[in-house]
């Protein structure tokens, strides 16, 4: 892996956070046998290894990985009691900061009985999105299963925003961008606020739902027939689980619901960085208006509509929202940025989706995955982030949200209502 690499701008963004809230992410592998402590943490310092990660240092706007050089021992992999409660766990290592410089941004734990284990990292988000994260994990697997490694460990991200979306295909257009960031300003205004909390409402918790057991044809095959997308399904019934869950501030001027999608920006890249180690994320959103919220149908139509009008250029609109965010924050004292991007960004829940299909090993390897979770962080934007992972026929939801801001029923409220639309899709019926 190349060891320097320049900060880009969502990392940027996200370090800012950081100085105010852990930005943590989590992802997590079970498998259907056991693995020993010892085996998983010979596998993980190979890992390490292989790929030239270690300890971070940022000087500037660059950072470079230094390999820990025979100090691996000093961070070694957490063994977990098999009875643990994997949710609360999650929950503390979401808002535990990494507060030591020389420990590397990567926490990986182990939770193993006789007949299954669980292993997974806790990440600084800032470092690696989710692609990034499953190739480490994707490696791990195999070392586990003393598979060799690949031939060659992928390449860091060494380029900015700018290089990569910005120019080159022509789709970059200043006046078309800052026209659009005023019209989200605006659609904004009319946009319900959450309700706020008093003193700090930094800290997260998780909530797992159960596996669901759904059928990916069946479900594909329904947004096939809508003319949509399975993510735009997941997205419009996050918006309608949100609009009957979030605590809003009630305004005259203001009752439409927008709800936000991280969206992974490396298709619309230069160049192919499909395997570069590194953070490429982008956001986008939708409105809803509340006539949109009660006819299921509308709703769905109005989520795809929205979304694909601005697929083509989403990497350019979100390096610019990303750019305006980081200079207008400049002005905000790090005790008022939540409020900040409530105010300004006032996102109901984010949505993270994705969907492993052929990039991860199931039945033909020695050791098959029976699930995957992913756990992403809320951060400022957001008071709930939906994270929903399909492995096979089965899809893992994960609700990170802000304990000052929901409760823990109304967040059960939210899971539940987005599993329910979810399955009753999937088994060919649904109603508003």
């Amino acid at each position: 892996m190349e060891a320097v690499a320049s900060l880009n701008v969502f990392q940027r963004l996200v370090r800012t956070w950081e100085e105010v809230h852990p930005y943590n992410a989590a992802q997590v592998v079970t498998l259907k046998s056991a693995v020993t402590s010892h085996d998983a943490q010979r596998a993980w310092y190979q890992v390490l290894e292989s790929m030239g990660l270690g300890r971070v240092r940022v000087d500037s706007r660059q950072f470079i990985y230094e390999a820990l050089n025979g100090e691996a021992t000093r961070y070694p992999l957490r063994a977990l009691p098999a009875d643990v409660d994997l949710s609360a766990y999650l929950s503390s290592e979401l808002n535990r900061p990494f507060d030591d410089p020389d420990e590397p941004p990567f926490r990986p734990f182990l939770i193993a009985d006789r007949n299954r284990s669980t292993f997974g990292v806790v990440y600084r988000h800032w470092v690696a999105d989710s692609v990034s994260i499953r190739g480490v994990l994707q490696r791990w697997h195999d070392a586990i299963a003393n598979r060799p490694p690949a031939d060659t460990p992928p390449g860091m991200v060494a380029s900015g925003y700018w290089k990569l979306f910005g120019r080159g295909r022509g789709d970059l257009h200043i006046d078309r961008t800052v026209l659009a960031l005023f019209r989200s300003h605006m659609r904004f205004r009319q946009v319900l606020k959450v309700q706020s909390a008093r003193g700090e409402d930094y800290a997260v918790r998780v909530l797992l739902g159960s596996k669901l057991v759904v059928s990916a044809q069946k479900l594909c095959a329904y947004a096939r027939r809508q003319d949509t997308t399975v993510g735009n399904v997941l997205l419009a019934a996050l918006a309608e689980a949100a609009a009957k869950h979030i605590p809003f501030q009630h305004r005259l001027n203001r009752c439409n619901v927008a709800v936000g999608n991280i969206v992974d920006l490396r298709p619309h890249a230069h160049h192919d960085v499909s395997d570069a180690f590194g953070l490429l994320l982008g956001f986008t959103h939708i409105v809803c208006r509340p006539t949109d919220i009660a006819d299921w149908q509308r709703l769905l139509r109005v989520v795809t509509l929205q979304n694909r009008a601005g697929r083509h250029v989403v990497a350019q609109d979100s390096g610019a929202w990303m750019l305006a965010a980081l200079t207008t924050q400049k002005l905000v004292p790090p005790e008022r940025l939540y409020r900040f991007y409530r105010k300004e960004l006032p996102l109901a829940a984010g949505l993270s989706n994705v969907n492993l299909g052929p990039h991860w090993p199931a039945e033909d390897h020695p050791l098959p995955a029976d699930d995957y979770l992913r756990v992403s962080p809320t951060g400022p934007m957001a008071p709930a982030v939906l994270s929903a992972t399909t492995l096979g026929k089965q899809m893992k939801l994960a609700l990170t949200y802000r304990i000052a801001l929901l409760t823990d029923d109304r967040a059960q409220a939210i899971l539940r209502s987005v599993s329910t639309r979810v399955m009753e899709l999937a088994a060919g019926h649904s109603s508003n």
